[in-house]
């Protein structure tokens, strides 16, 4: 019988600061199926309480919609009651737990505490996928969404995932889940921060902690990357640490779940099939040829990438390295 008892949670922010929740959405589960739900609007914390066009125009909260709503500080202790003694369970928890850290921080009170399962980190583990976005997962994963940025809606997607990634495993209770994608279930409580995170493996390298705060706009996040060749702006170490610093997972060989490839070594003139490559580089191009979406880049490509913008945009970088 199952037992995946859990709170799944999704925020959605007023501005661009974490701390500056607008509403959130709650969905408690009983052995897999919802028994409740709530969606409560809120005023963010006084200081950061403006709302920026970008944001009203993705969830369309407003900040008239809100104004007669309570504080922060007021809907608080409703959402910790609502959770109990619940892991929370959310797609890309760093992002849903850092509101919950910030906008204490912002009313100088103390975090709840709480454990709580990102199953953004799972969906890595668990898919190969181009992107692991909450709609993207759940489509993948043969359910299709409802309103995309309303807080209840993605909550209960949420659960949606839980319930396929779980019943793929047999898994029958979160830390099952967890355990089987070898995924650390996250811990906040008065102070102390530790992120629902890949466990590292045995690779010859230091697995470094992915940064659970790394913006997940960033071009490299939710990525995982393979090196091959030697590099010449850092020591592999140090590469794998840059990866995790901006939300990217690096590991050793090019495998089904790999979605970048950086090449070190290499003219990017003779980037291309057919040349005398690495092993990884010609397997990459392999899984290219069979489907599977993998990006290969020079190291300038991945200097490029770590302040989390595109190759496009971004220069100042490499011009700093010159």
């Amino acid at each position: 019988m199952t037992m995946l008892d859990y709170c799944a949670i999704d925020f959605e922010t007023a501005n661009s600061y974490r701390g500056s929740p607008c509403a959130v959405g709650l969905v408690r589960v009983r052995g897999g199926t919802i028994v409740d739900e709530r969606r409560w609007l809120m005023r963010p914390p006084e200081g950061a309480d403006w709302f920026d066009r970008f944001n009203v125009w993705v969830h369309g909260i407003t900040a008239e919609m809100v104004e007669d709503a309570p504080r922060w500080r007021d809907v608080l202790p409703a959402i910790v009651e609502f959770i109990g003694d619940d892991v929370v369970v959310a797609h890309n928890a760093g992002f849903d737990i850092g509101v919950i850290r910030y906008a204490c921080g912002v009313d100088n009170i103390e975090w709840p505490e709480m454990r709580f399962l990102c199953t953004l980190v799972v969906a890595r583990r668990a898919l190969a996928l181009p992107s692991y976005r909450l709609p993207f997962v759940t489509e993948a994963l043969g359910h299709s969404m409802g309103s995309h940025h309303d807080p209840l809606d993605d909550a209960r997607a949420v659960t949606e995932v839980v319930a396929r990634l779980a019943a793929q495993e047999g898994a029958t209770t979160i830390d099952e889940l967890a355990a089987a994608h070898r995924v650390y279930v996250g811990r906040m409580e008065r102070g102390i921060y530790k992120g629902s995170v890949a466990v590292s493996g045995s690779t010859g390298l230091a697995d470094p902690e992915v940064n659970p705060d790394a913006d997940s706009d960033g071009y490299l996040y939710g990525r995982v990357v393979v090196f091959t060749g030697k590099l010449w702006a850092m020591v592999r170490q140090d590469a794998w640490n840059e990866c995790a610093r901006v939300g990217a997972l690096p590991e050793k060989n090019t495998t089904q779940r790999t979605n970048v490839l950086v090449v070190g070594d290499l003219n990017p003139a003779y980037l291309r099939p057919g040349e005398n490559l690495s092993s990884k580089a010609r397997r990459a191009f392999a899984l290219q040829d069979s489907g599977q979406a993998i990006e290969v880049m020079t190291e300038d490509d991945f200097l490029r990438c770590l302040d989390g913008k595109s190759l496009a945009d971004v220069t100042a970088l490499l011009e700093a390295t010159d």
